[in-house]
């Protein structure tokens, strides 16, 4: 899509940035309040942290009984770290690792446990996928019926078809393909934190080895370039990757 004299322009970064925020905060913020009532009713079986909170870690002596799978016998640092919601609870974890001092580098790997609300393990249900998958369905659902979420509507941006560009709302199929292009560049991560989490035995182990970061290290810059990419396409007023796959733009509506 090019523009042209008196058509509407694309939205550039910062508003399009300024939006992404709002419809962050509109989403997150009810679903972290129903995670610290589901807290403080389960004893901490039920967690979830969204980014919208703070975190206090502490050194603890020694980790508590029961942890599961066992700590590493050379474990020598303990962790504790609280989330909350304005000071209100919405995790609890112990980190256990093995940190090693080799001349001028310090080096340390590191297992994460789920604690209760009294700080003792737990096999915690963790919801914090849940807030992704409530992002992607807003996004779908905003898009497709009038193609501006409330932050798009705030600041005078909205989604079009870039064939139809006067067209109110995307078509289904361009709307899921728009929002499922975005996170293309975290495929890599993905797959990483997946092998990480049923195909290692030992994460602790794996991290001493050079292809644990090696494939870490490949996953991040996919990932770091990727996002290079879109501010770069956006912050031109041109249409970022996942808006050319989609066959959309976003154009100021003010």
């Amino acid at each position: 899509m090019t523009d042209v004299q008196g058509a509407p322009a694309r939205a550039g970064f910062w508003r399009r940035f300024a939006a992404l925020m709002i419809d962050l905060l509109i989403v997150l913020v009810p679903l972290q309040i129903i995670v610290v009532i589901l807290f403080a009713m389960s004893n901490g079986a039920i967690q979830g942290s969204f980014g919208l909170s703070s975190r206090i870690c502490e050194t603890a002596t020694q980790a508590p009984a029961g942890l599961e799978p066992p700590p590493p016998a050379d474990a020598n640092t303990f962790t504790e770290c609280r989330t909350g919601f304005f000071g209100l609870p919405t995790s609890r974890t112990l980190d256990a690792g093995i940190v090693k001092q080799e001349g001028n580098t310090t080096t340390g790997r590191f297992v994460t446990y789920s604690l209760d609300a009294d700080g003792k393990p737990i096999n915690a249900f963790h919801t914090d996928w849940i807030t992704i998958l409530a992002v992607v369905i807003y996004l779908i659902a905003m898009e497709r019926r009038s193609g501006a979420t409330v932050g798009k509507r705030t600041l005078g941006i909205r989604a079009v078809p870039t064939n139809a560009p006067g067209q109110v709302g995307l078509p289904l199929k361009q709307a899921v393909i728009r929002t499922a292009a975005q996170w293309i560049g975290m495929v890599p991560a993905l797959f990483f934190a997946l092998v990480v989490l049923f195909f290692i035995e030992d994460p602790m182990a794996a991290m001493e080895t050079s292809g644990y970061w090696r494939m870490f290290a490949i996953a991040a810059i996919i990932q770091l370039a990727w996002l290079l990419w879109i501010i770069i396409s956006v912050s031109r007023k041109r249409d970022p990757i996942y808006d050319r796959i989609a066959g959309t733009s976003v154009l100021r509506t003010s």
